[in-house]
Formats: structure tokens, C-alpha cells, sequence
């Protein structure tokens, strides 16, 4: 099937424009994708991360009494502040509690806090003690770098959807034949080139959709200023308003004192309605008073618009304003559809998997992308000196890239040997993930052959992702038989991902190797050959 072809002016311009748009953004977004795909299991690796959450939550919780136990643990306590209850679930089985604290100096501090659902110990953690998926979840937006991260993200996500555009319009003439006509013979310039657009098509909806969400959440601020100036006055709370109702309900600091109704109460009546639902928070404010109110957000885990909120005034028990799943308006359903699609929160355990899944083939498609850029250039057409700096730049781009493959096991790894009850932990952790993945790069710098590289960086990886099981088997005594007996299914499931990437990785490591010893073998025969010519024509 062939389609009708640019011309070749708008080819040579579209081909171009992918090129430099792809190579400039290319280690930048394979660290979104990389680190994102880990960041979709954010929950499902609290378990492997903490054991003290190793825990069945029970079937009711008091929030009443988890209420009375922050007050108690907290005397400075400001329970007229913004106050977020996180309810547990399987995968985090504490309450996570987001709170206010009256300072000395008549200001406002934050708590973060988690409650034991079962015994209602509460565990003050302002310095949290588990940090692998959330490093990673913040490392996929570059959140380590203060302020610009966000920003910069968005901008790479910008640029990869032109990316995006300009590569379908170059194999637009006969994608279709390309895709079918994939081989693994030939030249490595050709099989790169190859799986680069057979894998670009597979991945296509998943990167346009990954393109746009990504764009949209770190360019947000950005890109609503002009519909905040022209359509709310430049007011740009107002557009939030619109899409989130409950922003736009006010209460007064100073309102009297007044009996509120139970939480508990608040919530048996809104799990009634919406027995298909799970409630997964609620924020509350000016609780105690006569105004205050309670928003709770319900979300039914499989349909992409299956999510609602509800806001209870506390006093009377009567609903204030609501979105209802399945009826919402279109300024409504946008937002969270969004954040939907963007990470993974629909579809249930299957959808995150898929995910996962292309995200890692878009990892694929972008090393394969830097290696048809550095094999194109490596021709007679350019100097030495070009050929040099072609090859340092893909080496270091390779470098960030492929070593982030160790450098991940590292942080889980990292997790295991550093006790948990010492000081600054999260720190000690991120900072071994964060020297780990610059020594690994350093040393990728000093590996000038590129296969070697890629060997050197799986061998690494694949040593680390073995003794992932082995360590946190040693250290916490849940080796993987074991929490399958105990039902700790996503402990058991951190751990037979690791071993089986280390088999993999350990097993491609003689592959890539071999086929440098086919090669010398090969001009070694050649050589050979040409010599016994040479002595018989004498």
C-alpha cells in the first residue's frame, strides 16, 4: 500500500527538522520514559520499598480516631488548616495525612504524616523514608532541578510531538510496506533504521498521547495565560474553578466554633451511593467550624471518566456541589481525563503493564534514533574532525541513556542496604542512585567502542537486577516464595522482574560480544584466503 509522497523539497525540509529536533531532545526523553515507566508502579512498590507496610488493612478504619490521634501527636495541630486524608489501600496500607501546624511566629507549617490503619500508631514523616518511586516518578519531569524542571520537561514534550508529526510525514509515502518489510539482515544501519520506524508505528498513539499530556502538564501555567487573560480578566484561578468546582466554595478563618458531623459518617453515606466506587481522599477545611467542608474523590479504578468528587458541608451532612462520574461537563472531564491517560489510572493492573511496555520500546526507538544519527554522519561527506565530535556526542548520549539501566537497579538496591532507621535516608539513597548513574556515565566515556558499551552497561545492569532478590530476601527475610505465601503479591512481583531482567540483560551480554568475534573471525578468514591466492600464484 503506498500513499501519496511530500515532494521532495518538504521531504528533505521534514527530514531534517526530525533529525535535529530528535537528536536534541533525545537523552532528555528517554529519561522521561525511562523513569516513567517505573513512576506508573509508584504504589505497587511501596510494599518491596518499606516492610513495616507489609500489613492487611483492615475492613473499616475510625477516621474519627485517626483524627484524635494526629491531634494528639501533633499539639500544635491547626485543624481549621487545609487537612488531606489519603485513605489506604493494598499496595500503601497507611492513612497518609496532609496537615497544618500553628507556628510560634503566628504562621503556617505543613505535616506529612502516616497512621498505622490497623493499631493507629501515627509515624511522623516529614522526612520520608521510602524514596525509589518517588525519585523516579520525579525524575520523569525533572523535578530535581528547582523550578526549570517542569518547564523543561514540557518543552521536550513539545518538541517530541513535532518529532512525532514531521517522522510520520517522512515514511508517510509507504509506512505500511516498511512496517511489513521489517528484517533483522542486512547492515546495523538498516536494522536501526529498520526498527526504528516499525517501532515508531507500533508506539505511535502511545507517544502522541504522551506528547501532548506531557507538553500539557509542564507548560500548564504557560499555555492557560492567554485563555486567563482574554475569557477570566487574567484571573487564572477562576479556570481552575471551572474545572474543579469545589476550589470555587470560600469559608471564613473566623467562623464560630460548631459540632461537625463524623467523617465516618460523612463516608459510609457517599460509599453507599457508589458501591462500584473506591473513595480515595478527602480534604477537608475549617474543620470544627460552622462553614467547614469535606470534598471526597471517588474513582472506580477502570473507566477513563470513572472519577468524581463530592463536597459535604460538615454541619448539616448535605452535599454542596459535586462532579458525578459518567456526568460530568466537557471543562470537567478534560482535566482528569488527562491525567487519566498521562499515567495509567484506568484499565486497572493490564493498562499499567501495556504501558510499561511501550514505553520501553519508545526508549528503544531513541537509542536506535541516535545510532542512525551517528551512522549517517560517520561517511566520507564529513571531516575527521566532525567524525570525532559525531561520535563523542553519541557516546555521551549513550552514556546517560544506558546507564540509567544500572544506575535504576542501584536505587533499588540502595533501598535494600541502607537501614531504615537512619538518619537522612532518603538522602543516602538518592544520593547513591544520583553518583552511581554520573560514575557509570564517566566510565561509559572511556569505552570508545559502542557495542563495548552497550555490553559493559548490561553486564552492570543485569549483575545489579540479580542481586535485587537476593538482598532484599537477606534483609527483610521475604524471599519470593515466601511473600507468595504470605500473599504480598507485589513484593514478589518487584523481585521476579529484577531476576528476570538480570537473566536477560546477563544473556544479551555474550550476543552483543559475539558478534564482534564473528567479525574479526570473518577477516581473519578473509585474510587468510587472500594470502593462500597470493602464495599459489607465486
Amino acid at each position: 500500500m503506498k500513499l501519496r509522497p511530500l515532494g521532495k523539497r518538504a521531504h528533505n525540509i521534514m527530514f531534517h527538522t526530525h533529525t535535529v529536533a530528535g537528536i536534541v531532545i533525545s537523552f532528555a526523553l528517554f529519561i522521561i520514559f525511562y523513569a516513567g515507566a517505573f513512576a506508573l508502579f509508584k504504589d505497587e512498590m511501596y510494599q518491596w520499598e518499606n516492610p513495616g507496610a507489609r500489613f492487611t488493612v483492615p475492613k473499616t478504619v475510625d477516621y474519627d480516631r485517626v483524627h484524635e490521634a494526629i491531634a494528639k501527636a501533633y499539639p500544635n495541630f491547626k485543624e481549621e488548616g487545609q487537612l488531606t486524608y489519603v485513605f489506604p489501600d493494598r499496595h500503601v496500607p497507611f492513612v497518609q495525612v496532609y496537615g497544618s501546624l500553628k507556628e510560634t511566629d503566628s504562621t503556617t507549617g505543613r505535616f506529612h504524616a502516616l497512621v498505622n490503619s490497623e493499631n493507629l500508631e501515627v509515624i511522623k514523616s516529614e522526612a520520608p523514608l521510602t524514596t525509589v518511586g518517588d525519585t523516579l516518578y520525579h525524575l520523569h519531569f525533572f523535578d530535581q532541578i528547582p523550578g526549570l524542571g517542569i518547564w523543561l520537561s514540557g518543552l521536550v514534550s513539545l518538541f517530541f510531538l513535532f518529532a512525532i508529526i514531521t517522522g510520520v510525514l517522512i515514511h508517510w509515502k509507504n509506512i505500511i510496506n516498511k512496517f511489513y518489510a521489517f528484517t533483522t539482515k542486512g547492515k546495523w544501519k538498516q536494522i536501526w533504521t529498520n526498527a526504528h520506524t516499525v517501532l515508531g508505528v507500533i508506539g505511535l498513539p502511545f507517544q502522541v498521547v504522551y506528547a501532548i499530556t506531557g507538553a500539557l502538564f509542564g507548560l500548564l501555567t504557560l499555555l492557560l495565560a492567554p485563555s486567563a487573560l482574554i475569557l477570566f480578566d487574567g484571573d487564572s484561578t477562576a479556570i481552575f474553578k471551572s474545572i474543579r468546582p469545589e476550589r470555587g466554595i470560600t469559608v471564613d478563618p473566623d467562623a464560630a466554633l460548631s459540632e461537625n458531623r463524623s467523617l465516618n459518617t460523612l463516608l459510609t453515606d457517599l460509599e453507599a451511593k457508589y458501591t462500584d466506587f473506591e473513595v480515595k481522599n478527602v480534604v477537608m477545611q475549617n474543620y470544627g467550624r460552622e462553614d467547614a467542608t469535606a470534598t471526597f474523590y471517588i474513582d472506580d479504578g477502570e473507566g477513563i471518566v470513572g472519577d468524581g468528587l463530592f463536597v459535604y458541608r460538615m454541619k448539616t451532612g448535605k452535599i454542596e456541589t459535586q462532579i458525578a462520574p459518567n456526568k460530568k461537563t466537557y471543562s470537567q472531564t478534560v482535566y482528569n481525563l488527562l491525567i487519566k491517560l498521562h499515567y495509567a489510572t484506568f484499565g486497572g493492573m493490564l493498562m499499567k503493564i501495556v504501558y510499561f511496555i511501550l514505553a520501553m520500546i519508545t526508549c528503544v526507538i531513541i537509542v536506535s534514533g541516535i545510532l542512525i544519527w551517528q551512522k549517517a554522519r560517520d561517511t566520507a561527506q564529513y571531516t575527521e574532525r566532525q567524525k570525532r565530535f559525531h561520535h563523542r556526542t553519541t557516546k555521551i548520549y549513550l552514556a546517560i541513556c544506558l546507564g540509567l539501566f544500572p544506575a535504576t537497579a542501584l536505587i533499588f538496591l540502595a533501598n535494600k542496604l541502607i537501614p531504615m532507621d537512619a538518619v537522612g535516608r532518603a538522602f543516602q539513597v538518592n544520593t547513591i542512585f544520583f553518583l552511581g548513574w554520573s560514575l557509570l556515565l564517566l566510565t561509559g566515556l572511556f569505552w570508545n567502542n559502542f557495542r563495548k558499551l552497550n555490553r559493559n552497561y548490561l553486564g552492570i545492569g543485569g549483575a545489579f537486577s540479580l542481586l535485587i532478590p537476593v538482598v532484599n530476601g537477606i534483609v527483610t527475610g521475604d524471599w519470593v516464595w515466601i511473600a507468595l505465601s504470605k500473599g504480598l503479591w507485589e513484593v514478589a512481583s518487584t523481585d521476579l522482574f529484577w531476576f528476570f531482567t538480570g537473566i536477560t540483560a546477563i544473556s544479551l551480554v555474550p550476543i552483543v560480544s559475539r558478534e564482534k568475534v564473528l567479525k574479526k573471525e570473518r577477516t581473519k578468514a578473509s585474510t587468510e584466503g587472500l594470502s593462500m591466492k597470493t602464495n599459489g600464484s607465486l
